[in-house]
């Protein structure tokens, strides 16, 4: 084993959206920082297998929705084809292009980037095995190795008609009809990308309804939306056994109501939840205690040992590349000597990219009064925006939810057009304590979407202009 002479101040194992923002965060606070990656390239799920090529994917799939669609707007359009090759060669070149960018900035920031799989091998000390064994010391250790698909006990996920979210994301062709067990953000997500496609989708999700985080209103309405477009969604439906058979995906559920039912698709994708990358990577020889996978931290993301911070999907908040990445800061904050406020998770944006999107942050209406508040709600339709009907995107809604005695506001919670963007305002509205008279007072560009903030927080004191 060749060894490195240099003692770093941090090294952070994994170079996700949590490690690879943690590793610049720390260089800038002028600590000698080592990021450690397993894969040849930088960027962790979010980057190659995750937020950014699926994103890529559903924006053609948009472009293709609206030439399909094009005559609406007086654009005329024959012969309206797409190739999914080329849609896949360019989310390859989104994804290659950022992932460039990464290396860039670990050499601007003087971040020494270690290809390998890294094992904690004594206080102190990791065994990186690359090429050849090196081994890295560093004062303090940042443990950002995320996340991974779970499958289900007893099905072979083989990659070729069962897939996960990787392999789905090299298909060459759409297939002519894709399973989705699972309807949280990922797999209302692909099943909204390949019906774009003209793919048959058909969604199992096994809690009543879809989108279960989000609020039930938000989720109801999806739920109509795609249905319309022709999505089959069984919601209280269990899987009872998914195989591959004679190169087909057959499922066997049972619905709500009790009934067996076998199901027959070209593919299938599991999306029922990741689970954290903690095995194997030699917590024991510290004592760093898990629970589920899970790596118990406090609120500066430092586990039980002293010197040992964890960030991101091994930790039990939010699996969202934005959380990994502010938590990647808070930690190296706290390693340079500072004493940062720890996140509010109850102010996390959430957004679902699917048609039409979905965005939310802060409390749904179940749990802020499941928390004791008196709850006031408001709801405001983006079929009365002038902006949506431009668009030619009138379906969703605005809701607002804010505590009854100084109408403080709660949670925002939207679908419809651009809310992945509007949810914005609502975060800084929370982060800003505001109320919705506060919101209602502030001028919104006319004709914008975001006017639909604004007259849901009008509709709070029954006062919306134009509904």
């Amino acid at each position: 084993m060749s060894s490195e002479s240099t003692i770093y101040d941090v090294a952070v194992i994994g170079s996700g959206p949590g490690g690879y923002v943690a590793a610049i965060k720390g260089s800038q606070l002028g600590l000698k920082v080592a990021l450690i990656e397993k894969y040849a390239k930088l960027g962790g799920t979010c980057l190659h297998w995750g937020c950014i090529p699926t994103k890529s994917i559903l924006f053609c799939a948009e472009l293709y929705h609206r030439a399909q669609n094009a005559k609406e707007f007086g654009i005329l359009c024959k012969d309206v084809r797409f190739d999914y090759r080329l849609v896949k060669a360019r989310k390859d070149r989104m994804v290659k292009k950022l992932a460039m960018g990464i290396d860039f900035l670990m050499k601007k920031y003087r971040v020494t980037a270690v290809a390998g799989k890294a094992t904690i091998t004594a206080p102190g000390v990791l065994a990186v095995e690359g090429e050849a064994v090196t081994e890295v010391k560093a004062r303090n250790l940042v443990i950002a190795t995320g996340s991974e698909a779970m499958v289900f006990p007893g099905i072979d996920a083989d990659g070729q008609v069962i897939l996960t979210n990787k392999e789905i994301l090299d298909l060459d062709s759409v297939p002519k009809s894709l399973l989705v067990i699972g309807a949280g953000a990922v797999g209302i997500e692909f099943a909204s990308l390949f019906a774009r496609f003209g793919c048959e989708v058909t969604v199992v999700e096994m809690l009543p309804r879809i989108l279960p985080l989000e609020d039930q209103d938000i989720s109801a309405e999806l739920h109509r939306l795609l249905s319309k477009r022709k999505i089959r969604i069984m919601t209280g439906t269990r899987l009872e056994s998914l195989a591959n058979r004679d190169g087909s995906a057959v499922a066997t559920v049972a619905t709500a109501g009790g009934e067996i039912q076998t199901l027959t698709a070209e593919k299938a994708l599991l999306a029922v939840g990741r689970r954290p990358v903690t095995a194997g990577i030699g917590l024991e020889a510290l004592g760093i205690s898990t629970t589920r996978g899970f790596i118990p931290v406090n609120g500066h993301m430092e586990s039980n040992v002293p010197g040992v911070f964890a960030i991101g999907d091994v930790v039990s908040s939010p699996q969202l590349a934005h959380v990994a990445s502010h938590e990647g800061m808070l930690a190296m904050r706290r390693i340079a000597g500072q004493n940062p406020e720890p996140l509010d998770y109850d102010r996390v944006p959430n957004c679902t990219f699917c048609a039409p999107e979905v965005a939310s942050v802060g409390l749904t209406e179940e749990k802020a009064r499941a928390q004791g508040h008196d709850v006031v709600t408001s709801r405001f339709p983006f079929a009365a925006i002038g902006k949506a009907s431009i668009l030619g995107e009138n379906d969703g809604f605005v809701k607002l939810v804010c505590d009854r005695k100084y109408n403080q506001i709660l949670g925002l919670h939207m679908i419809g057009p651009h809310v992945t963007e509007l949810v914005a305002e609502g975060t800084a509205a929370l982060g800003l304590e505001a109320t919705a008279e506060d919101l209602s007072h502030l001028i919104h560009a006319h004709p914008t979407v975001s006017e639909a903030v604004m007259e849901a927080a009008e509709a709070i004191y029954g006062a919306a202009i134009h509904y």
